[in-house]
Parts: C-alpha cells; structure tokens; sequence
C-alpha cells in the first residue's frame, strides 16, 4: 500500500484493527484528528492530485451503515437488497467512477468498528434473508491485506446462513476459499478500457485469470461487464472480451453474469465536471432521464443488447442480469 500519511480519529485508537494497520504501514506519518469529517469533508479540496498521493484516514462509523440498493445498482434478483459502507473511496482511479461526484475528497476512509456493521446485519436478518454488496463504494478484496474487511463479511456469511454478501473487484485476488453464500464478482473491462479509464486497477487478462481460478477451487464466481463504455470501435472490443473470457472461463460454472452500460446520478456527473474538466468520460453529451444520466437510448439499448448476445453463446439468458 502507498498510504505516507494517515489521519486517526482519536476514539479510533481504541480499536485492535487500528494497531493493526498502523503496523503494517510502520512509515507512514500519522496524524491524530477529532472527526474524519473535519479532514474529508473540508471545502476547496483538489480530489485529482490527491489521488496520485492518497491519504488514509482511520474512523469510528456512526448511524447508518447498511443502505437499501440504489436505483442505478443492480439487485441480481435479490429481493432484500442492500449495500454497506465499511470504507470510502477506492485504491484504483477509474476516471467513470461515480465516487469522484459522490465525494469531496480522494482520500480513503476505513472504518474500524466492524462489529457495528454485524450488529446491524443481524438486526435486518430478523426481518428475513438479505443481499448485501459489500464491495460498491470501494474495493474490499483489493484492501483487505490491510483491513480485513473483507475477511469480516466472509466470516458473517460464515455464519449467517441467510446473509448471502457479493465483494467485487478490479483486482486479480487468489480466491482460495469456497463459501456458499459469497459470491466474488470480477469486473471485466475491455483492454483499452483499462488502460485508458482504468488507472492502479489489474490487467483484465489477470483478472479473468483469478476468475477461473476461483471457480476451479469451488468459489461461486459472477463476471460483471458493468460499466460498459462507448469507445471508439466498442463492439470489436467487447468481442475480444467475452472471447477471451471464454477461453479460460467455463461460463456454466458462473453463478451469473452482469451486464450495464455507463450510468451516473446527474447531481454526480455536475460535480465530476467540475472536479474533472479534462474528463471524457464526464463531459459526454449524456441523456438525462430520472436524475440519471446515461447515453441515448438507442445506443444504451444497442450496447447492452449486443453484449449480452455475445454472451448468450456462452451461458443462459436467465443467468445474464443487465440494468434498466
């Protein structure tokens, strides 16, 4: 990890994961604060080069802390669909990410009561089974040598047998374990996505690599082609991906597989702009519809359909679930 400089809350040092990161970071500079809030949420902050010098700040989580799904996510299905917030922000720099217009800051937040978050999973499991991606405002898999969070929510599905928690990632992890209610969700992008809009993240040849990986040792695996992104001569890209995804990836063995293209609440999109003047991704000339903004209908439909026929070679339309 890269982290030279970390803020601590002062009622965080109280926490065993506290130490324990701070010993794995013996370098970096620590600075005691009163409230992340008063670090993260200052005004007139410059998000871009704080990213390519990323701060971590360590934090106690009070309030909500388990979400109901948002529109733009999708619920696989699930009914009782929820998502949780154990950090904020990402170590990769994905220049679509809706996070840079969710947030003032680029500096990571990691949360360090997690029993907090047991106590609230187990609060909304007496109200029945749920679904629980743990994995959307940041990259547990990618972090969790650091924090453990990932680690934690394996061991509340270990036992909650009607927690069912998805951890996504654009990270090439060896996924050595096989828990039945943890599905491990690889995002897939196209090379020249990556390498364009994709900044820190794996090479997408390693992450479908660790995919097939995970399904031999008996992990249920889904692939998520989400966002899909209209660059130039996209259809000959996603080709080669699902191709090659094929090539390694016995797609009967998928749990399911994921499909959206490019979406963004509109009050994000308005902050990425100003944030990120220089941005593609933020400055094309979007739909807005519902307070969403996405491309044109015609080209949402026709990108989406167009994957999802290519996979449809390779696995069953009802395991193909896209965004609406």
């Amino acid at each position: 990890m890269r982290f030279t400089h970390i803020y601590v809350e002062e009622r965080a040092f109280a926490y065993p994961l506290t130490e324990q990161i701070l010993t794995k970071l013996p370098d970096a500079h620590v600075i005691k604060i009163r409230h992340y809030k008063d670090v993260f949420d200052r005004k007139r902050q410059d998000a871009p080069a704080q990213k390519e010098h990323q701060a971590l700040i360590i934090a106690v989580r009070d309030g909500n802390r388990i979400f109901k799904g948002a529109p733009v996510c999708q619920s696989m299905g699930q009914k009782n669909f929820y998502y949780a917030s154990s950090m904020m922000n990402c170590p990769f720099d994905c220049e679509y990410c809706y996070l840079k217009g969710m947030y003032p800051s680029s500096n990571m937040v990691v949360f360090v009561n997690l029993e907090g978050y047991g106590s609230d999973v187990e609060e909304k499991l007496k109200e029945g089974p749920m679904y629980v991606c743990a994995s959307y405002d940041t990259d547990l898999l990618a972090m969790n040598p650091l924090t453990g969070h990932a680690d934690f929510w394996k061991e509340m599905a270990l036992t909650h047998d009607n927690l069912l928690v998805e951890l996504r990632t654009k990270a090439a992890v060896q996924v050595t374990d096989n828990i039945p209610n943890i599905i491990y969700a690889f995002t897939v992008s196209p090379e020249d996505v990556v390498g364009r809009f994709e900044k820190f993240t794996a090479p997408v040849s390693a992450r479908i690599s660790a995919a097939a990986k995970a399904i031999a040792n008996g992990a249920k695996v889904r692939l998520c082609f989400d966002p899909i992104i209209k660059i130039p001569e996209w259809k000959e890209a996603y080709e080669r991906l699902v191709s090659e995804c094929a090539e390694q990836i016995d797609f009967n063995k998928l749990t399911d597989v994921s499909v959206g293209t490019f979406r963004i609440s509109a009050d994000y999109l308005n902050k990425m702009r100003r944030a990120y003047p220089g941005s593609a991704t933020a400055w094309y000339p979007y739909v807005i519809k519902d307070g969403v903004a996405q491309y044109e209908p015609e080209t949402d439909k026709e990108m989406q359909e167009f994957v999802c026929a290519l996979l449809e070679k390779h696995i069953g339309r009802e395991k193909i679930f896209t965004w609406n």
